[in-house]
This record gives C-alpha cells, structure tokens and sequence, in this order.
C-alpha cells in the first residue's frame, strides 16, 4: 500500500498506525435488518471493517521486519450498545474490535500491539452533519445524548479521543493490547 511505503519511505520506519474512518453519510440509509439496501450494508462493511483490515494487512509486515509496533483502530460505542436503527455501522464497528484482538494475539509476542478506541458522540463535523440529516437539528441530538446517554456534564471532542489514541500508541501504552477502551463520557460502563 502507498501509505505505509510513504510512511517508510519519508521516515525510515512505521512506528504507529491510527485507523480512523467511519461511514456516516451512509448512516442515514442505515436504517434496521429488514429495511436497509444491501449495498449500504456491503458498503458500510467495505469502509469500516475492511478498510482497517487492508491497511492492518500492509502495515504489520513492516512492523514486523523492524521488530515490532502500535496500532490503535477506531471503533464505536455503537460496537457494544443496543440501537434500533445502524445494523450495518454497529456490527462492523464490533468487527473491528474482533480483528484488533486477533492481531494484539496473534503479534502481540513480536513486538506489535493492537488495540481500539469505541467513541461515543463525539461532535466532529462529520457528526454533525449526520445529525442535521437524520432528525434536522443536531443540536437537539446532541442535547439527548448529554441528557440521557452520556454521563457528562459536556459533549465529546476529537480531542477527548487524540489523547486516548496518542497514550495507546506511545511508549507510556506498551503494556496495553487487545483492549478497546471506551471514550464516551461514560456512554457505556464495561
């Protein structure tokens, strides 16, 4: 894959990789099982899950030929909780989860570490957007989730999950693998 060449190539070495990509303008179609068009779920599945599975697949030969490295994928709180509505974006967000465990053990002795974040909302424009398509007022979505999902006194920030990421992917994290720590303003206690 170019960017892990370009990485190695500009670098010298792959020391971390964040996989981070979400489908969410496809989540407006992502409706239930019986409604939701089977591209959008194959499609879902291609960006989320198979995505992160390719640029895993490129990136732990090269860790592995320099002895070894982190890699954090982003997850969702969609992964672990109950939604009537985003069959396709919660199940290959768990899938994630699934795969980083099978890489933290199946490298984990080589030197390479593998975990995931699972946000919840996070207010990015991208979520923002999503909101505005769905239920018209993402102000509104967000005032739900503060009131009745998050246990929180504000909303999420990218910045909430840069730094969850960087102590995964840093030295300080080398005793973390195949564990998803949840970001979330305490969505989700597990």
């Amino acid at each position: 894959m170019r960017l892990i060449a370009y990485a190695v190539d500009t670098h010298g070495r792959l020391d971390g990789l964040h996989n981070n990509v979400a489908s969410i303008p496809l989540a407006v179609k992502d409706t239930n099982l019986l409604d939701i068009d089977f591209a959008v779920w194959e499609q879902t599945f291609r960006i989320n899950l198979t995505g992160c599975f390719l640029t895993m697949r490129h990136a732990v030969p090269q860790m592995l030929k320099q002895g070894g490295g982190a890699i954090v994928n982003t997850s969702s709180a969609a992964a672990f909780s109950a939604e009537p509505v985003r069959p396709a974006y919660g199940a290959s967000k768990a899938g994630i989860v699934a795969l980083s465990r099978h890489v933290a053990t199946a490298y984990g002795r080589q030197g390479i570490r593998c975990n995931a974040v699972a946000p919840g909302a996070i207010a990015t424009e991208a979520a923002l957007a999503a909101a505005k398509q769905m239920d018209g007022d993402p102000d509104q979505w967000f005032k739900y989730i503060r009131e009745n999902v998050a246990h929180s006194h504000r909303d999420g920030k990218p910045e909430d999950i840069a730094a969850v990421v960087a102590l995964m992917l840093s030295d300080e994290g080398a005793w973390i693998n195949g564990q998803c720590f949840s970001v979330d303003g305490g969505w989700l206690f597990r």
